[in-house]
């Protein structure tokens, strides 16, 4: 046994050394859990664990104590509960043998004894006027005696059952066990069941006269047998280890196929809380058991009214932690939430703290750091801004879009007067694209503004493209008012002609554009069906730097204005087509 205790203390021991690669990666990701947890809370969980160590050691400590108390007590409650039943049936044996003694030394019994020739008459009158009243009368004062007999060589006839001839012993079933004593001699039978007290009187070694007292069973152990409650028994046991008496109370009795009396003994000093007490008159040995599980249901009660006070005491360890962690912690927060705030652009400086400790020394020095950075923003920050705002004045002054629109329209009238419709045609569309591309100077346009500018970019590739390809739009007219980034479909649509249906070769070809209404969003869709291409392919195309303002510009762009989370979604199919899908937030940017 030793040997196995020590390799499985090995076994356990290696396996806390060395963990698996699952318990490895699990120990892992609950370290990382904690580190990522806030300090707040890192700073409740220590106060409160700190703060329950020692307050479950008290709470064990004074439960193991408290539980051996309570054992302790129950044990000497049964002891002392024993020694009062014993007493009692003792106080009852006590009358019963003084009663015999009284008896015994009468002297109308001893006359009775003594008198061997009496006539018939005289007998008759005696045992009916005296000896009678002298066994009967206390039955009256004692509702456990069944009767009291004489036994005597002087009695030749039975009178009633008060007196009986000696020679008639032998048909009573204690006959047998009678000693050669003169004391008081106590015995029982469990089957009838009943009790005798017998005094046996001798003239020198010869037995003259025998003194029996029958008493009630149940009245005599009744002390006993009112203390064998649920999931208790109680047991007696003469001088040689007979059962006297036995009865148990228990549900799972292991005891009930037991009779022989060493046996039950045994089960009861193994399985069960006993105590035991011996009579100083009969000599007869008491105990009384109880189950393990009825002593400890009294540890358990103790254990129930113990809980709210462990419960209210965690709930207020709890509440303090929270409170200290707070209290100790808040500063730092507030430090926190400040430089995330100047993390976006708030360089304002909320936080403040007089205190000397490391938090308020931590403070001052982020609202010293605050006020040097906002001082060299004012010096080299912003003075760069305001020459990058001179540079694109000057830039934009340079080009005038009414020279630009100046020098189409002469182009148109030329092309009218030399009746060149398609030319003026195109120089009108070119126009609208230039005046809607422009949007003088502003970079968010309306939707519809924004299909007017597309609308003349088609146009153009309509002529350029001897018009091999069709197109179908799909506008929501409740997105018409709502404002996105301008020339945003330009190089999608670019895209979908030059890679999409100008490699086609055969079949009809079809560009379809979509302005619809998405809840809190405007979808634009640009849908071609075309040559398509693999999903990965597709999907690196907003990754990929073109020349020119690509795909990927457009996505950084949205990206940048509104978030990650609307970034470019193009879904394409080999041999079916490509679709560029771009969701705009409504009114997020004016």
């Amino acid at each position: 046994m030793y040997l196995i205790s020590v390799v499985v203390s090995g076994n356990i021991m290696a396996a806390v050394l060395n963990p698996t690669g699952k318990e490895q990666v699990k120990m892992k990701n609950i370290r990382k859990k904690f580190r990522d947890m806030k300090y707040r809370h890192k700073l409740t969980i220590l106060l409160v664990i700190a703060s329950l160590v020692p307050m479950t050691v008290l709470a064990l400590y004074s439960h193991i104590s408290m539980s051996r108390l309570v054992r302790h007590n129950e044990l000497e409650d049964t002891s002392s509960i024993l020694e009062q039943t014993r007493e009692s049936i003792d106080s009852q044996i006590e009358i019963f043998t003084s009663l015999l003694n009284y008896l015994t030394y009468s002297p109308d019994i001893e006359e009775v004894i003594n008198e061997k020739s009496m006539d018939n008459y005289m007998a008759y009158e005696k045992y009916t006027y005296i000896v009678d009243p002298l066994l009967t009368v206390p039955k009256s004062y004692h509702d456990a005696i069944e009767q009291i007999q004489l036994f005597a060589q002087s009695i030749k006839v039975r009178h009633e059952y008060t007196l009986v001839p000696l020679s008639e012993m032998k048909q009573e079933w204690w006959c047998d066990s009678l000693t050669d004593d003169v004391q008081v001699q106590w015995m029982v039978n469990t089957e009838k069941p009943e009790i005798v007290a017998v005094r046996q009187l001798y003239n020198g070694k010869e037995l003259e006269a025998v003194l029996c007292i029958t008493l009630d069973y149940n009245k005599i152990f009744k002390p006993l047998n009112n203390v064998i409650v649920e999931e208790s028994g109680g047991m007696v046991l003469d001088k040689s280890g007979n059962i006297l008496y036995r009865r148990e109370e228990i549900q799972e009795n292991d005891l009930a196929d037991k009779t022989d009396s060493q046996e039950v003994l045994e089960a009861v000093q193994k399985n069960y809380v006993s105590v035991s007490s011996i009579s100083r008159d009969t000599g007869w040995e008491f105990y009384l058991y109880k189950t393990r599980k009825s002593i400890e249901q009294s540890v358990y009660q103790m254990l129930l009214t113990e809980i709210p006070l462990i419960i209210g005491c965690v709930l207020i360890i709890f509440i303090l932690g929270l409170v200290f962690s707070r209290l100790f912690t808040r500063k730092i927060e507030q430090l926190t939430r400040n430089m995330d705030q100047v993390n976006h652009g708030i360089r304002e400086v909320t936080v403040y703290s007089d205190s000397e400790d490391e938090v308020g020394l931590l403070i001052r020095s982020f609202r010293r750091m605050m006020g040097e950075i906002d001082r060299l923003i004012s010096e080299v920050y912003e003075n760069k801004i305001a020459l990058k705002e001179f540079e694109l004045k000057a830039l934009t002054a340079q080009i005038n879009p009414h020279f630009l629109y100046n020098s189409l329209s002469i182009i148109n009238w030329m092309a009218i007067r030399s009746d060149q419709k398609e030319i003026s045609k195109v120089t009108l569309d070119l126009s609208t694209f230039y005046r809607t591309a422009l949007s003088k100077g502003e970079d968010m346009v309306t939707v519809e503004n924004c299909i007017r500018n597309i609308q003349a970019y088609l146009s153009i590739q309509l002529v350029m493209h001897d018009n091999d390809f069709q197109i179908e739009w799909n506008i929501d007219p409740q997105v018409k008012t709502e404002k996105v980034p301008k020339l945003i479909l330009q190089p999608v649509v670019e895209n979908a002609l030059e890679h999409g249906l100008d490699v086609k070769e055969e079949g009809e070809k079809i560009l379809k554009l979509s302005f619809l209404d998405n809840g809190s969003d405007v979808l634009l869709r640009v849908e071609d069906n075309g040559l398509g291409m693999e999903q990965e392919v597709a999907q690196r195309l907003i990754m990929y730097q073109a020349e020119g303002y690509g795909l990927k510009n457009v996505n950084d762009r949205i990206c940048l204005l509104y978030g990650k989370d609307y970034t470019i979604r193009i879904l394409s199919k080999v041999g079916e087509g490509t679709r560029v899908e771009m969701r705009i937030p409504k009114g997020e940017i004016s």
